[in-house]
């Protein structure tokens, strides 16, 4: 659990770690999508609506992990589709503007259209971002290895000594 008070105590120098990560993050996001982030929001909403039930129901309580059964494709029956119509709901973003860079994601190979409005993400995707998201997670986990050590609960007896 999170303790507060710490947070509180260093709520400046963690504000600032997860604030450049965050930014540098966006940067590279930016970058990856030609300077559209509004795309990559659009993917990125799509992506986590289709996997959440297989996540949440399947792959949290398997052995094998989500990353074998994503390899293996066991995931793919298990998507749950979404439309141009929940994304912008959920973004705020117009259903126009969503419904543009649907089109774009879907010449891109990264968004599949099922029937006349479903929508799921492809394994290009993940294969296209697989370098991306490692670094991602490289630069995060740089970034908590920073950060958590500072939220950690001090030890007892600690405050004694600053008394």
């Amino acid at each position: 659990m999170l303790d507060r008070q710490r947070l509180r105590e260093h709520h400046i120098e963690v504000s600032y770690l997860l604030g450049r990560f965050m930014i540098e993050h966006l940067i590279r996001v930016n970058q990856a999508f030609g300077g559209d982030l509004t795309a990559a929001v659009v993917l990125g909403v799509i992506a986590q609506y289709n996997v959440r039930r297989f996540y949440d129901e399947i792959a949290a309580r398997s052995s094998e992990g989500l990353h074998a059964l994503v390899t293996k494709d066991a995931h793919r029956d298990f998507l749950r589709p979404c439309n141009a119509m929940s994304v912008s709901a959920s973004t705020g973003i117009p259903r126009e503007t969503v419904r543009r860079k649907i089109a774009w994601l879907v010449e891109k190979g990264w968004i599949q259209k099922v029937g006349r409005d479903k929508l799921l993400v492809t394994s290009k995707t993940r294969q296209d971002f697989a370098d991306f998201d490692l670094e991602a997670l490289e630069r995060f986990y740089d970034a908590a290895s920073r950060i958590l050590p500072l939220l950690a609960p001090r030890a007892p007896g600690a405050d004694a000594h600053r008394r």
